[in-house]
């Protein structure tokens, strides 16, 4: 049984090489390639992840100062055809369908952004992401207002390059449901550093879903912000390849349990991260510390910890290979090992494979995705 699944991965693995190795142009969503009459590899290296160029247009609050604009399509699907070995809900249905909605409209100098998952596996379509962001090119600032996600080292939720979240951050602590790659709802400003970007967010409510929805699971409990959630994060490069962050979130969760009476969890969570490159070579790193002061309801104090360290090879301008090792400790610990691979099959579609490995050992998850973009762009 080992061997057949070894054999399927290493097949499946030399497919997504072999697609990688023929050159190929990436395009993806048209909403902002078609406002600037762009191909979409000028923001994404592989669907949906953006590259350098497509994080400072992003930045500037999706604006190029002083560029024609053209006509847009201002309402686009993503779909994705995920696929899993060992489905982990009990059912023997290994391919699941899932879609989101994104649109993203000009209302005078500010931008208008929405993610809507359209559901799957039973779940009713949700707002995931959904904000107004105004990008001031004198001050260099950069607001948000809504439903956004929490400015990481890298997307943890919506651009992400696998199917699985990186390290601590999908991490429940005790009965606190909100983690680092839940999107929050409230304010973000931004500002660059010198050569390094600074951002600060306050938050009174988060989202509930998943990017592209998922099977509703019955917690027995609801929770909110008791008091604002207060977030600090700061990217500065040290030399041309490597970048130093610090990060720190302070809140407060009020939770309610069925028959209980609610109690409030005060909460920190700090991290650090670091990002180098040489040549084709990318490594990513982060660790965070937390602590939950009532994360039981009991008044027990829960301290977690838990990161992740990434080495990701770059095939061409848009495929990747990858390793990643996942930690955490909530207060159990958990490690996994995870490899990937994936590419642009068609200037419009992203493939992506991977395999989960708990560590020291136990059984391996064996995963797929075709992620597609509609419609066709007309950038040039």
């Amino acid at each position: 049984m080992f061997t057949r699944k070894l054999a399927l991965a290493a097949g499946a693995f030399g497919a997504v090489l072999a697609f990688a190795a023929a050159p190929r142009p990436a395009q993806a969503i048209p909403i902002f390639a078609q406002r600037y009459n762009l191909q979409c590899s000028a923001c994404h290296s592989v669907l949906p992840e953006l590259n350098q160029f497509g994080n400072e247009f992003r930045n500037r609050g999706y604006r190029l100062p002083d560029t024609p604009k053209h006509g847009t399509t201002i309402v686009a699907l993503r779909e994705q055809i995920g696929y899993e070995e060992v489905p982990t809900d009990g059912t023997t249905r290994k391919v699941v369908p899932a879609g989101a909605a994104l649109a993203a409209v000009e209302v005078g100098h500010v931008e208008a952004f929405l993610h809507e998952s359209l559901g799957s596996e039973g779940s009713s379509a949700s707002l995931f992401l959904g904000y107004l962001a105004y990008g001031d090119d004198h001050s260099g600032m950069l607001y948000r207002a809504g439903m956004f996600e929490l400015p990481l080292v890298h997307s943890p939720a919506q651009r992400n390059d696998t199917l699985t979240t990186y390290g601590y951050e999908g991490s429940l602590v005790g009965l606190n449901d909100v983690t680092l790659a839940t999107p929050r709802a409230g304010f973000e400003a931004e500002h660059a550093l010198g050569a390094g970007r600074i951002a600060a967010t306050v938050a009174f409510g988060n989202a509930t879903g998943s990017a592209y929805g998922g099977k509703p699971v019955e917690t027995g409990r609801s929770e909110a912000f008791a008091s604002p959630e207060y977030g600090l994060f700061v990217r500065y490069p040290i030399t041309d390849t490597i970048q130093i962050g610090a990060d720190g979130l302070v809140g407060s969760r009020a939770i309610s349990l069925l028959g209980r009476p609610q109690f409030d969890d005060p909460y920190h969570r700090y991290g650090t991260s670091i990002e180098a490159k040489r040549g084709r070579l990318e490594f990513l790193a982060e660790q965070w510390w937390g602590r939950d002061q009532n994360g039981d309801g009991a008044g027990g104090r829960i301290d977690s910890d838990g990161g992740y360290m990434r080495l990701r090879w770059r095939l061409g301008d848009h495929a990747f290979v990858g390793i990643r090792e996942d930690a955490a400790a909530t207060p159990d610990a958990t490690r996994a090992f995870l490899w990937y691979a994936e590419t642009q099959v068609t200037p419009h579609a992203r493939l992506l494979i991977q395999q989960r490995r708990p560590l020291p050992g136990g059984p391996t998850s064996l995963e797929g995705a075709l992620t597609i973009g509609i419609p066709w762009p007309r950038g040039k």
